[in-house]
This record gives structure tokens, sequence and C-alpha cells, in this order.
């Protein structure tokens, strides 16, 4: 295989993990597999959320370098699996540069289950709020805002907008609908609704790749997670904060 091709690919792969919510040391250690079970020499790796970089040598002794950024980076667990399994292919050499890049265009086109997403959002927030002390009508505001909160998202996601200024809207607009409901006397429980709903905003699983990458010794990359997760939090909170007091909401 032309190594220049080759590389580009594994690039490309990087990226796509990077872009799909891979752990730091995952990326990290696939690039790596991936460069020397082709046969690549003095190859390092450094990856953080958002870049990567990769160094080595190729078969003709010449130095290369390349790096690649994801700007927008979304939690794709098929995409993940699908790529994990060209990776260890790859290492193993059981393809050919045609059906890596085959594999790659399948993966990059593979769309999400909208549906599925869409009744996760509804299915959480209504179990979410009950869970919180929240009754019959709570649950069904709950699973409406969950309905609305997908759409949301969906369309600040299609216009490119900020995280932290995604989060503070979206709990601006659940917040309002829950305060509303209240006041018309639709629901009794406001906060549960609120708590429940705002379950679908909070950065859990940020906070849980901070904490393992910190463990695992990837600092920069654990508290650059870690920032993001408290900044989110904070949006959270002033969305949330601001519509209270402006509907004078309990």
């Amino acid at each position: 295989m032309n190594d220049l091709e080759t590389l580009t690919a594994i690039n490309e792969i990087g990226y796509l993990l990077l872009k799909h919510g891979a752990e730091i040391y995952r990326v990290e250690e696939s690039i790596q597999r991936m460069c020397e079970g082709l046969g690549f020499h003095d190859v390092e790796v450094f990856a953080i959320p958002s870049y990567f970089t990769l160094s080595l040598t190729l078969h003709d002794g010449t130095p290369y370098h390349s790096s690649k950024r994801s700007r927008t980076n979304r939690i794709h667990l098929d995409h993940l699996y699908e790529l994990n399994c060209l990776v260890r292919q790859i290492s193993n050499q059981e393809l050919t540069l045609e059906q890596i890049n085959q594999k790659i265009h399948y993966i990059k086109h593979q769309k999400l289950n909208f549906q599925l997403i869409l009744i996760g959002y509804i299915v959480s927030a209504a179990m979410f709020c009950v869970f919180f002390g929240g009754g019959f009508n709570e649950m069904i505001v709950s699973a409406i805002i969950g309905f609305v909160l997908y759409y949301f998202i969906y369309l600040m996601e299609l216009l490119n907008m900020n995280t932290i200024v995604r989060t503070i809207l979206s709990s601006m607009v659940l917040a309002s609908i829950a305060i509303i409901a209240h006041k018309i006397n639709i629901i009794n429980n406001q906060q549960s609704v609120i708590t429940g709903t705002l379950m679908l905003l909070v950065p859990g699983i940020a906070i849980t790749n901070s904490l393992r990458d910190i463990i695992g010794g990837d600092f920069v990359s654990g508290l650059s997670r870690m920032i993001e997760a408290i900044l989110i939090a904070a949006s959270i909170a002033i969305g949330v904060g601001v519509m209270m007091m402006v509907l004078k909401g309990a």
C-alpha cells in the first residue's frame, strides 16, 4: 500500500474516533496499533478531546507528521464499534487500502437512529421526573419537554451553535415549559419536572471520561473534559435561573 494514502486513511479513522466520543487512550492506542501493524517506525501519537497529532517514520526513512482537529463531537456507539473492528483488521493487515477506504466511507455515511434517540429523550425525561417525586401529570409534561428538547437541540446542532449557548437555551426552554405548566395548574410539582428534564443535559459521560483520563495519566485531556463539564453545568444553572427570575417560577 502507498504510505501517504494509507496514513490519510489512518488519520481519518483517528478523526472519526474523536468525533464519535472515543476515550483519549483508545484514540492514541488505536492509531499507534494501526501504524505499527503496518510496519511504520517511531510512532508517537498525542490526543486531546478535540485534536490529535501523529508523527512517525515512513518505510523509506522519511519523517512524517500530521494532525487532525474535530470541532464537533457527539457520542455514537455504533460508529465506535465499527471503527474498533476496522482498527483490529488494519492492525492485523487483513485489508487492502481500497477495502479500508470503503469501510471508512460506510461508517461516515451510517445514519443515526433518530427515532430511537427521540424515544430515549421522551422516556428518560418522564422516568427521571417520576424518580424525583413527580406524579402522572408531571410525567406527561416531562415527556412533552423531552420531545420538544430533542428537536430544539437538533435544530441548534444544524446551526452549528456553541455547546455552552446551546445548553443555556435548552435549559431556558425546558424551564419555561415547566413554569408555565405550573402557573396554569397542569402540574403541582414544578421542581420534579425541571430536575427530571435537566438530567437530559447533565454532562455525566464527560465527567466520567475526564476522571478516567486523569486516573489513566492523561491529565491534559482529563482537565479539559472536566472544565467542559463544569461549564455545561454552570450553563444549565444560568438558563434555569434566568427563566425562574423572568417568569417568577416557584
